[in-house]
């Protein structure tokens, strides 16, 4: 599915934003389940807030499930009505 939002390209679905040092930075999900784990963290779409599940044995998939989901979100393909938007709860 292609997709921007002000013309960005679309992020990995295989990472997520995580504040550090009072910067939002994409990450892996490796680095969001070990060294950044108790950092805040967002979707890199829509901006809103995530938490992170899968197993911690190796070679399993990790993924972040948004914990409010909204329409305007295209890593929601379930919800996803067409058009890119920020969350409405974003977190910034």
């Amino acid at each position: 599915m292609a997709w921007q939002i002000d013309g960005m390209p679309s992020p990995d679905p295989q990472t997520c934003e995580a504040k550090i040092e009072d910067v939002w930075r994409s990450i892996s999900m490796a680095e969001a389940k070990g060294v950044y784990a108790m950092a805040p963290k967002r979707c890199p779409a829509c901006h809103g807030a995530v938490m992170l599940s899968g197993s911690y044995a190796e070679g399993s998939r990790q993924k972040f499930t948004h914990r409010k989901g909204h329409d305007g979100c295209p890593l929601l393909p379930a919800r996803f009505k067409g058009t890119a938007s920020p969350h409405p709860q974003a977190l910034v």
